[in-house]
């Protein structure tokens, strides 16, 4: 788990509407911009660890689709909102200083 805000991405890499998979202090970490708003939550699904920048971002729910049993994740909260997925997965804060997205620590 991230223990400080680090430099994840610029903003330029990630599009309106895109995610992108990033490593940030060995956490497998998924970005994406949602209504001009950026989140982050961990890459590997809950359920049986499949990528989730492989599958699909659902802009009008601000959720992400895994590619392997079509659960979902809050983009917001990393709670579960399909099965199969249960658990939910780490959701991070995100800071935006100029094009730099930083993430660290979830706010408590």
């Amino acid at each position: 788990m991230l223990t400080k805000f680090v430099e994840a991405a610029k903003k330029s890499q990630v599009p309106e509407g895109t995610m992108l998979s990033v490593k940030a202090e060995n956490e497998d970490i998924l970005i994406a911009c949602v209504d001009g708003d950026y989140y982050a939550i961990n890459n590997l699904c809950s359920h049986q660890g499949g990528w989730l920048d492989q599958g699909e971002l659902l802009t009008e729910s601000c959720e992400v689709l895994c590619p392997l049993h079509d659960g979902s994740f809050d983009l917001k909260t990393g709670e579960p909102t399909a099965e199969p997925c249960k658990e939910p997965v780490a959701a991070y804060a995100v800071r935006i200083e100029g094009d730099t997205i930083l993430v660290g620590p979830p706010e408590k």
